[in-house]
């Protein structure tokens, strides 16, 4: 039987690869196949009810990735939750929808990316996604007068974001009125692309069914039924077929397994990689793209030599700490500990009214804050003196990677910590055995708080170790390698200590009252707090820069067109082209890549829709 032809295939049919295909097949002239590695959940109950994200991680909703053992925690092997599903990750993430940050998009253009500034990237942003403010009393609630309305208004896309309506929790609103006693309200809406301070976020949860908003019930759904779309699932891509060498390299369709049988599909015009962050450079590296040392010590047979594939691996470390709250405050402990009457209660308010706690996946107190020891003159000293201890490698990206950090460490007007809070103990230093900071078998009931530091400058890889398509990458963080993420970090864990001992946070808390696993007893003890960082770290999940959007000598894969450097119609379109960490999580970020590519495609090929 000969191959299928198509005029574009893509390969992963989650965040990025279903919003491509969906934009692209609005021409209904083009033929376009999606192949992905896992099998439809959409009908799953636990993918749409937004508080049941948890129980996803660790099944075969989950690639299970570890990192290699990290130095700087202490030999910690990390778990890399990533979504194998053909929703992808979009349909295993907490929900919570933050923007990204103008001064890190900006960068992006600095760096040598024409095109791909604040201004040039917002509109696909806007095009992604609609907000809506819940009720007027949820707003006030909340503090959501942040909102810029004529900035909202031109949010119009297909994912749903909204927020919490919420009038009777303490929590939340006590959470805004602290950063705000500390000198520290949202000082404007995150949605326009500056802001710092805290504040609630969106979550990417549609306000009336209160179901997840994703990439599937958004974008895919809708146009499940076009003719010129075809999702193929459990079809795991093994090989790029690729004709030429080094500069003029041609992709000419793919290999892959669907039900335990080799088949091959033709693209008349593009492949486009939308396989994630680890599966992206592993299918390049596997089809002949790499560091040739690398291709040929697996001897795989070297199409374009290029060591930056698979380099840049950029992540958010996060550690946090758990307080027990005081007698007759709710949170969600009973959920984690699968509390048979507390499932109960909130399934029943669930599918009766859409509320309760399994209308919420917990996480939309957030924040953005500078390291804070360092605004004085005597912080700013402290500054220039930790800036000497970095750790400068010959990397391409390195130089322009620590002018970045450094300028960002500058600017007080810009966050390096992202703070967010949920009601239910964490899980930091495993006292048990699970995937999720969320849980543990300690009684009580508690609120935690998490930082994450948004722009580290440890920097690591991802890369196959075998020929064979069914091993596991070696990915390889660096979780704080650099020590000057270490400083950070635990600065702004420390400073956790001060938003629990301030009000009216304060009076929700029990006083002397139980903490996390392993919490430091002296939260003002830098050295001290220092130490628990590094036993508590875990991954957010945000892993980006895999196969970066950058000039070709400064590290890059992939040009301004998304395009892979050599080929003339390989073209990427996920997280791994995204070359700087993202203030929050990245699906917002991805989600506008996503958009953006599918107008670049159609520019180059005259498609109109």
């Amino acid at each position: 039987m000969s191959p299928l032809e198509y005029d574009f295939i893509i390969v992963g049919g989650g965040t990025s690869g279903l919003v491509v295909a969906v934009r692209l097949t609005q021409n209904p002239n083009i033929r376009i196949l999606v192949l992905e590695a896992g099998e439809d959940h959409s009908a799953d109950p636990r993918v749409i009810t937004p508080a049941l994200w948890p129980s996803l991680l660790g099944t075969d909703f989950d690639w299970g990735y570890l990192s290699e053992s990290q130095p700087g925690l202490n030999g910690k092997r990390v778990p890399l939750a990533q979504g194998r599903s053909s929703e992808e990750s979009s349909a295993v993430n907490g929900q919570a929808f933050v923007a990204p940050s103008k001064f890190s998009v900006d960068a992006w253009a600095k760096f040598g990316n024409t095109g791909w500034d604040w201004e040039g990237f917002a509109p696909y942003f806007q095009a992604s996604c609609t907000l809506t403010k819940p009720s007027p009393a949820a707003c006030a609630h909340l503090g959501l007068d942040y909102i810029d309305e004529k900035s909202s208004a031109k949010f119009t896309g297909p994912i749903h974001a909204s927020f919490a309506e919420e009038v009777n929790d303490p929590l939340p609103k006590a959470w805004v009125e602290t950063f705000k006693r500390l000198g520290y309200p949202v000082s404007g809406d995150p949605f326009t692309g500056e802001a710092v301070g805290g504040y609630i976020n969106s979550m990417n949860i549609h306000p009336v069914t209160k179901q997840r908003s994703y990439a599937t019930n958004a974008y895919y759904d809708p146009v499940r039924t076009r003719n010129n779309l075809q999702v193929v699932t459990s079809a795991l891509v093994e090989k790029i077929l690729l004709e030429g060498h080094a500069t003029e390299v041609l992709a000419k369709g793919v290999s892959y397994v669907k039900d335990g049988k080799k088949q091959t599909a033709i693209a008349s015009k593009e492949v486009i990689l939308a396989a994630g962050v680890f599966n992206t450079p592993k299918l390049l590296e596997l089809s002949g793209i790499g560091s040739a040392s690398l291709l040929e010590s697996l001897k795989i047979p070297v199409v374009i030599d290029n060591g930056n594939v698979g380099e840049n691996l950029q992540d958010h470390p996060n550690a946090g700490l758990s307080f027990e709250v005081a007698d007759g405050v709710e949170t969600i402990d009973g959920l984690a500990r699968q509390d048979m009457a507390a499932i109960g209660a909130a399934m029943e308010a669930y599918t009766k009214t859409q509320s309760g706690p399994f209308a919420s996946g917990g996480n939309f107190s957030g924040g953005f804050l500078p390291v804070l020891d360092f605004i004085s003159p005597e912080g700013e000293k402290e500054l220039q003196r930790l800036l000497q201890f970095q750790i400068h490698d010959n990397k391409p990206f390195s130089k322009y990677h620590t002018e970045f950090v450094d300028s960002l460490l500058h600017t007080a007007t810009e966050g390096s910590g992202g703070f967010f809070s949920y009601p239910a103990q964490g899980n930091f230093i495993q006292e048990v055995d699970i995937q999720d900071i969320i849980g543990s078998s300690s009684p009580g009931n508690y609120l935690t708080i998490c930082c994450m530091l948004l722009h580290p400058l440890s920097r690591g890889s991802s890369h196959i170790n075998s020929s064979s398509p069914g091993t596991k990458m070696t990915i390889d963080p660096k979780y704080l390698s650099n020590p000057l993420d270490l400083e950070i970090l635990a600065r702004h864990v420390r400073y956790i200590g001060k938003i629990v001992s301030s009000e009216p946070l304060k009076s929700f808390l029990k006083p002397g009252g139980r903490r996390s696993h392993g919490a430091p007893k002296d939260l003002d003890n830098l050295e001290e707090v220092k130490e628990y960082v590094k036993k508590a770290v875990l991954s957010s999940w945000h892993p980006t820069s895999t196969c970066a959007m950058l000039p070709l000598e400064k590290g890059g894969v992939v040009n301004t067109k998304l395009l892979v450097y050599g080929t003339k119609n390989l073209r990427i379109v996920d997280a791994s082209v995204i070359p700087l960490s993202t203030r929050g999580n990245c699906q917002t970020t991805v989600y506008a890549v996503a958009e953006k590519a599918a107008d670049l495609i159609k520019y180059d090929h005259g498609i109109e829709v």
